[in-house]
């Protein structure tokens, strides 16, 4: 199928978008933390956030109106018109953010780096953040700092658990428990990774074949056997002895 102009022009913006989103994505992880780690002083936090609403209401604005059937567009991204419009759930573009910026990657396993790098940041803030939130004022609790939650965060996702900060609150333990589990898949899809690069033939180089081309060649496939058939040839779909004029 061609792109239309319009789709072209949609897809080369959300190229050279990416990086743009992915700093509004970090300056809201800044305001948030400013907001719950902050010593009584919102108004930082609250900008930063301000400003990386602005970007992504910005961006879905212009991909609407880049695309062909805005309806369509609605319907298949109606999480970010969610996200855009009610602040509760605008947390979620953060993840949204990781996700697209991996799907423009090519071949399956970069893009399986860039989940594995970008989960990996996200489990560690977001879950130093809960934490904290949980922890802070719990009785006995000795997680009361933003730098005790992080320290928590990386030494429980990596699987190493020294032991020096410890939730105690039900919510943290919690928190705790699927960081634990999300710890170990991460580290068996690096393993992965790095298995893949010592099986992976030298030969391919930068000629490996992404989805890109497959989808690419499928395409000009498809093109071939619609001439054939629109000059006379025979139906593709056709068994064997039909396509050769015998009888089945």
């Amino acid at each position: 199928m061609t792109e239309t102009p319009l789709a072209h022009r949609r897809h080369t913006y959300e190229d050279r978008s990416s990086i743009v989103l992915f700093a509004a994505a970090v300056l809201f992880l800044a305001g948030l933390l400013e907001l719950i780690a902050g010593a009584g002083d919102t108004a930082t936090g609250s900008f930063l956030i301000a400003i990386s609403w602005v970007v992504f209401a910005l961006d879905l604005v212009i991909r609407i109106a880049l695309d062909d059937d805005r309806r369509a567009f609605l319907r298949r991204h109606w999480f970010e018109v969610v996200a855009v419009a009610i602040p509760f759930f605008r947390i979620g573009m953060i993840a949204y953010v990781f996700v697209r910026l991996a799907f423009h990657r090519g071949r399956l396993i970069q893009r399986v780096q860039v989940y594995a790098a970008y989960l990996t940041v996200l489990i560690v803030i977001f879950g130093a953040v809960l934490v904290l939130a949980a922890e802070r004022d719990y009785p006995d609790s000795n997680i009361h700092s933003y730098g005790d939650a992080i320290w928590w965060a990386l030494v429980t996702v990596t699987t190493v658990g020294y032991g020096d900060y410890v939730p105690v609150s039900p919510t943290g333990r919690v928190i705790a428990t699927l960081m634990l589990v999300n710890g170990v898949v991460l580290i068996s899809v690096v393993t992965a990774i790095i298995a893949a690069r010592f099986v992976q033939d030298p030969d391919q180089g930068e000629n490996a074949v992404t989805l890109d081309v497959l989808d690419e060649r499928l395409a000009r496939i498809e093109v071939a056997l619609a001439r054939l058939q629109s000059a006379g040839g025979t139906d593709p779909d056709d068994p064997p002895g039909q396509a050769e004029g015998h009888p089945s």
